[in-house]
């Protein structure tokens, strides 16, 4: 009984180690970013691609074109791996790309699906964004 608890204990402190050093990744990331060192910001948020806040970012700097070249096709797909983890922000900024046609070919129907999740994950720019295209 004992080393199955043993095993058990140390399994669930790797997860927490994983965890925090994603964390961890993130805000060195975000700290990076914010400091315009975008090299590092890339590598930090590409260390923690489990978690979706890095995930984002990383579409972030693709629409922006922050340290890299401006890529809609491309932060359209990091969106896409942020929002599918429930991320409000991807979920929004997808909806976005699609109501547009920027990187993603022009769809009503999936810009509103995303901006639904979205609004219903608490996004005030989806909630927005349904009202503006006509939905209540």
């Amino acid at each position: 009984m004992k080393p199955l608890f043993i095993g058990i204990l140390l399994s669930f402190s790797c997860l927490i180690s994983l965890s925090h050093s994603a964390q961890a990744s993130y805000f060195d990331g975000m700290e990076a970013y914010r400091k315009n060192d975008h090299q590092t910001a890339m590598r930090e948020f590409r260390a923690s691609e489990d978690d979706a806040k890095s995930l984002y970012m990383i579409g972030i700097m693709y629409e922006k074109g922050d340290g890299i070249s401006t890529d809609l096709a491309e932060a359209a797909n990091w969106f896409r791996k942020a929002a599918e983890k429930g991320y409000s922000s991807a979920q929004y900024r997808l909806g976005r790309l699609y109501e547009r046609g920027l990187g993603v070919d022009q769809s009503r129907d999936e810009a509103l699906a995303w901006y639904n999740k979205s609004s219903r994950n608490g996004n005030l720019d989806a909630k927005q964004a349904l009202k503006r295209m006509g939905v209540k």
